[in-house]
């Protein structure tokens, strides 16, 4: 179960940086036609990127430091899970996503299953030192 728990993690983790990375690389030219790119946007765009880098950083650490980093992982999964909700706000406001979007809030709010998860793992660990 320990095992299991630490490799979706980093699987799930790896997504946004593999999404990051590209939007690093490409910048605002992977949302738009080139020519409807600013300088701004593209600035703002590739900033915003390095942030989807640290999600997978941080389960890193987490998978190394599993019994003490209930804390850390509480707080990387909730503030995922915030800006899933924020998805659905622009959703509500500007219309519906394409369906890789919506697979994305799905996975972005569904993490928050990883808090539960990782309190079992712990508890199922402690159960077998006992």
């Amino acid at each position: 179960m320990r095992r299991t728990f630490q490799i979706a993690l980093l699987v799930v983790a790896f997504l946004p940086f593999a999404l990051g990375t590209t939007t690093l690389l490409a910048g605002g030219a992977r949302f738009l036609p080139e020519e409807l790119v600013t300088p701004q946007l593209d600035s703002q765009l590739r900033f915003y990127s390095i942030f989807s880098l640290l999600p997978f950083l941080i389960a890193t650490w987490i998978v190394r430091n599993l019994d003490s980093a209930s804390s850390i992982l509480a707080i990387v999964m909730c503030a995922t899970a915030a800006a899933g909700a924020a998805r659905l706000l622009s959703a509500a406001q500007l219309g519906v996503m394409e369906p890789a979007m919506i697979g994305a809030v799905v996975i972005e709010i569904g993490v928050l299953g990883f808090i539960p998860w990782h309190r079992a793992v712990l508890a199922r660990s402690e159960s077998a030192a006992a």
